[in-house]
């Protein structure tokens, strides 16, 4: 039986176990902002900038997802470029068609423990108060659909009640 974990803290604290680590990345799948920057560094920057420019010559649509290697991570990447809010005419649908897809997407490669934080929060505009409930609603629906294992990242304890419905 898959489950869902939601956590505080720093991601990287959390990788034991896990298979793979879910990057909100931008477009042209480089070190950017927020935690994509910070996947990108941990993961070893220039290893896996020449990785994506390698194997992916297009920019990445809205929900697309790609894969690469961790490197220095340890864990496989998901990279998913995800809806910003502001430029979205159903923004929370489009966010929770982002995490049925990071399970599709993770079940058809073999995967079976994933983490991540919080996606579409930060710069692409959706605020935890808008979309927690909805958030947790559709993971616990996803883990028992594909039997995944989730941990969802959240920076503080705060924020961490918003989801813990």
């Amino acid at each position: 039986m898959a489950k869902l974990d939601i956590v505080c803290g720093n991601i990287f604290d959390y990788l034991d176990n896990k298979d793979l680590i879910v990057n909100s990345t931008n477009k042209y799948m480089i070190c950017g902002s927020g935690l994509c920057g910070a996947i990108y560094k941990m993961a070893n920057k220039e290893l896996l900038e020449d990785y994506c420019k390698k194997n992916y010559k297009e920019n990445m649509r809205v929900n697309e997802i790609r894969y690469s290697p961790g490197f220095d991570l340890g864990i496989d990447i998901l990279h998913i470029y995800s809806p910003k809010y502001y430029e979205s005419n159903s923004p929370l649908l489009d966010l929770l068609n982002s995490y049925e897809k990071i399970f599709i997407s993770a079940k058809d490669n073999g995967y079976k423990s994933i983490i991540s934080v919080s996606i579409g929060t930060g710069v692409h505009g959706y605020k935890h108060n808008d979309i927690a409930k909805e958030i947790v609603k559709k993971l616990n629906e996803l883990i028992n659909i594909y039997d995944i294992d989730f941990t969802l990242v959240l920076p503080s304890e705060e924020i961490k009640k918003l989801y813990s419905v």
